[in-house]
């Protein structure tokens, strides 16, 4: 490129020598000032991609890679213990089938024209803690929600004994809780630890009308988790506490599930909608609860709209919502349809209304900067 732009100037200087001296002045001078202006512009429009970038506010169209912020300092958003508790702006999450997964997440990132900087995924206790889930999410630039459910899976059935909370909170399953505690540990960076969620409700093992649990097993096995976490010197986990929104009769106290601010660093809840026109009429009563309980930080843990003609109106009510409830953190879109598991398609994908909705809406928040790192 050197040698091109020495002889594009010389052929430029043959030329002007054969024009008369004040003429050549002129042309001198114009060409001096259009230089000058072309450095400026280049200069200004640089320092525009760099503040999008650092910012996150990055639209449709080309998205950074995580590539673009290797090395650089005051890139993105360092992921440490304390920046998760209050952060400095709304997480976009998303769990995906198989969450955290690349091309499934760049699928997501370009619809919604943002990229997420928080991987939920699902582990039952027949599985062992996998660090390469935690390397997989930290590639994608986002914190791994790790949702951790104490049965062997949803096929097998609605009661299971073998994982009732009375024998999580004796100790019982100590072995595999000491591993599991062991191998997060050793990872060194955050990971979120969703609990046992949706324990208000009564389709889970981990339900107090199931698998022989009675009242009060709950916030003991739940605090007895923490504990053996706490006694291996595990303190890169962030304890999140989820239970699922009051449905009209299906309405429980949510107090007796809640094992104490001492035992948690999120509160939130899982709600979607079925046929709700607004959000309020899906998270207003639980979040009233919800402030009652703890000042802790709020996180919706699962989201999305089940279809139907009001699919893009309620996303576009979503983020209104979410603006007018400072103390919610975050959010997780349940990216799946109903033939990966989510019984419906809860995608904000499904057309192109509800796709809008969902990119005008995010665009329209002040978002924690991608990547975390």
């Amino acid at each position: 490129m050197e040698w091109g732009r020495r002889t594009a100037v010389e052929a430029v200087v043959d030329r002007l020598r054969g024009v008369a001296p004040p003429t050549r002045r002129r042309l001198l001078a114009a060409g001096a000032v259009v230089l000058a202006l072309a450095v400026v512009l280049g200069l200004l429009l640089r320092g525009e991609d760099r503040s999008a970038a650092a910012s996150g506010s990055v639209g449709v169209g080309p998205l950074p890679t995580a590539a673009d912020g290797a090395g650089a300092t005051g890139y993105g958003t360092p992921a440490t213990m304390e920046g998760l508790r209050k952060p400095d702006g709304l997480h976009f999450g998303v769990s995906t089938p198989g969450s955290p997964n690349e091309p499934e997440t760049e699928n997501v990132s370009a619809s919604a024209g943002r990229r997420p900087t928080v991987q939920e995924y699902f582990v039952n206790w027949d599985e062992e803690f996998s660090a390469d889930r935690v390397t997989s999410s930290y590639h994608l630039g986002a914190v791994p929600l790790l949702t951790w459910q104490p049965s062997a899976g949803k096929d097998q059935g609605d009661d299971q004994p073998a994982y009732a909370l009375r024998r999580i909170a004796s100790g019982a399953h100590d072995g595999y809780v000491r591993r599991f505690a062991d191998a997060v540990r050793e990872v060194r960076q955050p990971v979120v630890i969703r609990f046992a969620h949706e324990m208000n409700a009564d389709w889970y093992p981990w339900a107090e009308q199931r698998s022989g649990n009675r009242q009060g097993d709950y916030v003991a096995a739940w605090r007895h988790v923490h504990d053996v976490f706490a006694s291996r010197g595990v303190t890169n986990v962030l304890w999140f506490w989820c239970p699922n929104i009051h449905r009209g009769t299906d309405k429980h106290e949510l107090a007796r599930y809640f094992p104490g601010d001492q035992y948690v660093d999120w509160i939130g809840m899982d709600g979607y909608s079925e046929s709700e026109k607004r959000a309020d009429d899906v998270f207003d009563e639980t979040y009233a609860d919800l402030v009652s309980l703890s000042q802790k930080p709020i996180f919706i843990g699962e989201t999305g709209v089940r279809p139907n003609v009001n699919k893009a109106l309620w996303t576009v009510d979503f983020f209104r919502w979410i603006k007018a409830h400072p103390r919610v953190v975050g959010f997780s879109w349940f990216q799946h349809s109903d033939e990966e598991g989510g019984r419906y398609d809860w995608r904000f994908t499904t057309s192109p209304g509800s796709v809008k909705a969902f990119q005008d809406g995010l665009a329209d928040q002040r978002l924690v900067p991608w990547p975390m790192r």
